[in-house]
């Protein structure tokens, strides 16, 4: 009787949650206490073909926002496969976009994007790869974005999280999605088409 009883909440509480569109919020601080929402909706990068996108360009739309580095030999690889299944599935979905941007400002030039973009395939009208004006502009987003990352001890590499960020079309985070698991993969795209729905 017992399991039964918990076999019966169990049920529920997956119902729940599988019956619920509604996203949360995540683009939030706390100040003095209060929860405070933010947008991300203050940023001027510019993309592999060397246009400039800011938060008008991304107003209105449903997109994605994560980190990488075109010399990355670890998570990047897998997670632009990851991304670009992403953009096969959205393909005729003109409000979808997803923006990667670049960590390493050193060494990821315009040229560097656009022969990263040329070598992999990457569609710009899908994906864009980002260069930030600045190291504060870039600061300024991953805080934004509530992640961070640094160099590794040894120089060889960054560290960097293999999460993406879902922001909705008034430019408020809904969620984070770890894209090199195939299972948070499925749950993106479920919440993407909620998004654009």
């Amino acid at each position: 009787m017992k399991y039964k009883v918990l076999a019966l909440l169990l049920v529920v509480l997956m119902s729940c949650k599988t019956n619920t569109s509604e996203l949360p919020i995540l683009s939030f601080n706390y100040i003095y206490g209060k929860k405070k929402l933010y947008k991300i909706d203050n940023f001027e990068f510019t993309n592999q073909q060397g246009e400039l996108v800011t938060s008008s360009s991304t107003d209105g739309k449903v997109h994605t926002m994560n980190f990488f580095f075109t010399s990355c030999p670890s998570i990047c690889p897998p997670m632009r496969i990851k991304q670009q299944d992403i953009a096969q599935t959205f393909f005729e979905e003109h409000n979808f976009m997803q923006y990667a941007i670049s960590i390493d400002l050193k060494n990821d030039d315009l040229n560097k994007l656009k022969n990263y973009a040329e070598r992999h395939r990457i569609n710009s009208k899908q994906i864009n790869l980002l260069r930030a004006p600045s190291e504060e502009k870039l600061k300024e987003i991953t805080n934004l974005l509530k992640t961070n990352f640094k160099p590794n001890a040894d120089g060889s590499d960054f560290y960097h999280s293999s999460f993406v960020a879902l922001i909705d079309k008034e430019q408020h985070i809904r969620g984070f999605y770890d894209i090199l698991l195939d299972q948070e993969v499925i749950l993106l795209k479920e919440d993407i088409k909620k998004l654009l729905d």
